[in-house]
């Protein structure tokens, strides 16, 4: 849980002002292929500010709300949802701070021993690319990157209806 808590921070990075960034949004598609060449691919969009993180994946529906302190994966199809809580706190800014510049499209940055390569145009957030633990090749494709935009800080409360089941870990 602890590097997909990791995958996940890192995946909200956007290189436009590094330093002024307060909020992002996007549309993703992440393309995971393992040693035999099958791939699968998600597709959603993300929401993101300084303390939070919303992922929506369209097809399984899924939610992934991740906070400083737990992250809740809600899976409306199967009414459930898990809750795990995050023993150390990731300041997303700090890891913005410390992603190195390859060049002037290509950033890098290293967390537990993943390497993730992140790619930018036009000053916006293209593509997020690494080798998870598993050696599957992960892609991570943006579209429709808004930075700094009006986000209702609502949409990261996680409420789930009272038929949910509920797993604690």
């Amino acid at each position: 849980m602890k590097i997909l808590f990791l995958l996940f921070n890192i995946y909200i990075i956007s290189f436009a002002n590094i330093f002024d960034i307060q909020n992002l949004s996007a549309n993703f598609t992440q393309s995971i292929k393992n040693n035999s060449n099958n791939t699968i691919s998600y597709k959603g969009n993300i929401i993101f500010n300084t303390k939070n993180i919303l992922w929506h994946y369209n097809n399984p529906l899924k939610n992934v709300y991740i906070s400083s302190s737990q992250v809740i994966i809600d899976e409306p199809e199967l009414e459930q949802a898990i809750i795990s809580h995050i023993n150390e706190e990731l300041n997303l800014i700090n890891i913005l701070k410390k992603s190195k510049k390859i060049n002037d499209t290509t950033y890098e940055n290293t967390l537990n021993n993943i390497v993730y390569t992140i790619k930018i145009y036009q000053n916006k957030l293209q593509a997020i690319f690494y080798k998870d633990e598993l050696e599957n090749n992960v892609s991570i494709i943006f579209s429709d990157v808004k930075v700094n935009t009006n986000i209702d800080i609502k949409v990261f409360n996680f409420n789930p209806p009272s038929y949910y089941d509920i797993i604690r870990k």
